[in-house]
C-alpha cells in the first residue's frame, strides 16, 4: 500500500483527537452550565499546575520552525558555536523570568496591554496591542509556513494546502476549547514532539556511526558552511552576530506574551516558576542538545562542498526531512510525521491564541463591553481566535526565511515592547514617555529593517554591523529610548 495513505491516516486521526480534546471542554462547560467570562477564556480559570504550564511553554518552543528547522539548521551553518544564536539566549530568558515571576504576577494583570492600561489608562492599551499583534502573527506564520514545506511532500499535496489543513484543524479546537484547549492539547503535543525531536537524533548518530566517520565535535564543527574562520569553532558566528542575537532577543523574549500568560494562568507563584523549571529542562535537551546532534550529523551525511550546501536542502531548511526519508523506515516515518503535525500546531496554537487575545481581550472588549451583552463578547472573542490562526496563514503563504522572520518578531518585542512593559515598574514615569516609545521603536525598527534588508544602509554602517544585517534592531532600540526621553521632557 502507498505510504501517502499511512500518512493521511496519521494526519486525519491525529487531528481527530484534537479537535476531540476542545469539543469535550467546550461539552463540559455546557453541561455543567458554566458561563465562562472572556477572561476564563484567554486565562483557563488561572488554575495551571507548574506540570501544565510547563510543558506548554516546552511544547511552544519546540516547534517545527524552532527546534525541527531553525535549530538544525544553526547548527548544520556554523557548528557547535550555533548555540550561541538560539538555546543559550533562551535559557538565559527562562532564568530571568524564574527570577520576576513574583514582581510580573504581583499586578494581576493578564495581559500586558492590560498591565500598561492599570497605570497609563485605557487609551494605551490599544497601542500596545498592535506590535504585540504584528509580533505573533509572524511567529504563527512562521510555524504554518515551516510545516507546510516540510509535512507537504508526505502528504503529497501542495504546501500551501497543507498550511491550510493545519490552520484548520487549529482554528476548529482553539474556538471550540479556548486556552484551555491550547494548554491541553500542548501536553500531549509536547510527548509526541519530545519523541519525534529524539528519535531523528538516534537516526542521524545512528546513521553517522555505521559509516565510520569521526563523531569528534569540534572536528565536525570546523567543516561548517558558514564557519567565521577568524574565530573558533566556539564562537563560529562571530562576535559581531553574537552580540546583536542578544540585544535582539534577550529583552523582547524576557517579556514575551505567551510565556507572561501562563505565569498569570498558574496557580501561584510556586507553580508559576514550577512551570519555568520544566521548560527550561526540556528547552536545553530538546532545543538544545538534540537539534545539536541533528545538525552535526546532518553535516557529514550531507556535506558542503567548497561552503556550497547541497541544493536538496534548501539551505538546510530540508534536514528533518531528508534524514527521515533517507535513513528512516517507513513505519517510523508515519510516526514521525505525527510528531511533525503536532510540533507545528503546539505552536501555532499559542500564536493564534496571543494574537486573539490582543484583538479581542486589549482592543475590542474595553470599547464594546458597555454595548453588547457578555455572551456575545465572549462569541466574539471564539470567532477572533479563529482570524487569528487565518492571518498567521495568509502571512505564511508570503513567507520564504526563517532568519528574518525571528530577528525582525523577536528584534519588535525588544524595540517596541520591552521599554514600555518595565517602565510600569519605573517610579514617575509619564504616559507621554510610553507612548512615543512604542510609536519609535515599533515604526523606526520597520523602517529601518526595510533599507537594510535591501542594502541601503551598508555603505553608511560599520563593517561589523553590516556584516550581520540586524543592525535596524539597534536602531529601533535606540529609537525607542529617545522616545522614552523626550517624554520626559513633554508637558
Amino acid at each position: 500500500m502507498d505510504s501517502t495513505f499511512f500518512y493521511w491516516l496519521a494526519f486525519v486521526s491525529y487531528s481527530i483527537i484534537v479537535i476531540g480534546i476542545g469539543f469535550y471542554i467546550w461539552l463540559k462547560k455546557r453541561r455543567e452550565k458554566i458561563q465562562e467570562e472572556t477572561e476564563s477564556f484567554w486565562s483557563a480559570g488561572k488554575s495551571l499546575s507548574g506540570w501544565s504550564s510547563g510543558l506548554s511553554i516546552s511544547a511552544s518552543m519546540m516547534s517545527i520552525s524552532w527546534s525541527a528547522v531553525y535549530g538544525v539548521q544553526l547548527f548544520y551553518w556554523y557548528g557547535i558555536g550555533a548555540a550561541w544564536l538560539l538555546i543559550i539566549p533562551w535559557l538565559m530568558t527562562m532564568g530571568g523570568f524564574f527570577l520576576f515571576t513574583p514582581l510580573f504576577r504581583k499586578f494581576q494583570a493578564f495581559s500586558q496591554p492590560e498591565l500598561l492600561a492599570k497605570k497609563f489608562g485605557p487609551k494605551i492599551r490599544s497601542l500596545i496591542s498592535i506590535p504585540v499583534i504584528f509580533v505573533f502573527i509572524v511567529w504563527g506564520g512562521a510555524e504554518i509556513y515551516a510545516a507546510g514545506i516540510t509535512i507537504a511532500p508526505f502528504l503529497n499535496i501542495s504546501a500551501p494546502l497543507t498550511m491550510f489543513l493545519l490552520s484548520l484543524v487549529i482554528a476548529i479546537y482553539t474556538y471550540t476549547g479556548g486556552f484551555q484547549a491550547v494548554v491541553s492539547t500542548d501536553k500531549i503535543q509536547f510527548a509526541l514532539v519530545a519523541l519525534f525531536i529524539t528519535i531523528l537524533a538516534v537516526v542521524g548518530y545512528s546513521a553517522v556511526s555505521s559509516s565510520n566517520h569521526s563523531l569528534n565535535l569540534i572536528e565536525i564543527s570546523s567543516s561548517a558552511p558558514k564557519l567565521k574562520n577568524n574565530f573558533s569553532v566556539f564562537l563560529s558566528p562571530g562576535l559581531a552576530l553574537i552580540i546583536f542575537t542578544f540585544i535582539a532577543y534577550l529583552p523582547g523574549w524576557l517579556i514575551e506574551t505567551d510565556i507572561w500568560i501562563r505565569l498569570q494562568a498558574s496557580k501561584n507563584n510556586r507553580e508559576a516558576r514550577k512551570g519555568i523549571i520544566i521548560a527550561s529542562a526540556n528547552s536545553f535537551i530538546f532545543v538544545g542538545i538534540f537539534p545539536m546532534v541533528i545538525g552535526l550529523t546532518a553535516l557529514i551525511l550531507y556535506p558542503a562542498v567548497g561552503g556550497e550546501i547541497p541544493a536538496k536542502l534548501q539551505d538546510g531548511a530540508l534536514i528533518f526531512q531528508n534524514l527521515m526519508t533517507d535513513y528512516a523506515p517507513m513505519w517510523l516515518n508515519v510516526l514521525l510525521g505525527i510528531g511533525l503535525i503536532a510540533a507545528a500546531m503546539s505552536t501555532v496554537d499559542t500564536c493564534g491564541n496571543v494574537v486573539a487575545l490582543s484583538l479581542s481581550y486589549d482592543i475590542l472588549e474595553p470599547a464594546l463591553k458597555k454595548k453588547i451583552s457578555r455572551k456575545n463578547i465572549k462569541n466574539m472573542a471564539s470567532w477572533i481566535s479563529v482570524f487569528s490562526i487565518f492571518v498567521a496563514f495568509v502571512y505564511a503563504l508570503f513567507t520564504d526565511s526563517l532568519w528574518d522572520v525571528f530577528y525582525l518578531s523577536s528584534g519588535i518585542l525588544t524595540t517596541a515592547v520591552f521599554i514600555p512593559v518595565i517602565s510600569v515598574f519605573l517610579p514617575n514615569t509619564k504616559k507621554i514617555q510610553v507612548i512615543l516609545s512604542i510609536i519609535f521603536g515599533f515604526i523606526g525598527t520597520l523602517i529601518f529593517y526595510f533599507l537594510e534588508s535591501r542594502g541601503l544602509l551598508s555603505a553608511i554602517e560599520p563593517g561589523f554591523i553590516a556584516s550581520t544585517q540586524l543592525g535596524y534592531i539597534l536602531y529601533g532600540f535606540i529609537l525607542s529610548i529617545l522616545g522614552f526621553v523626550i517624554g520626559k521632557f513633554i508637558r
